[in-house]
């Protein structure tokens, strides 16, 4: 068996050289701040004008 094959080998080959990918982000999320709800209709009519609002200004942009 090869050492590639082999779990532990594929682990250690991984944690030799680490690489932390950047998060993508948002570029155009629209702003919110903290709510109560009084109940999950009306929590979900809330999320469904956010989404009608980014829908709007052209989808999500991502960037890195």
């Amino acid at each position: 068996m090869k050492r590639t094959d082999e779990i532990n080998a594929k682990l250690d080959f991984w944690a030799a050289k680490p690489q932390v990918a950047p998060l993508p982000r948002l570029a155009n999320l629209p702003r919110f701040g903290h709510r109560k709800f009084d109940s999950y209709r009306e929590m979900n009519a809330w999320k469904q004008t956010l989404l009608a609002e980014l829908a709007s200004h052209g989808g999500a942009q991502w960037t890195k």
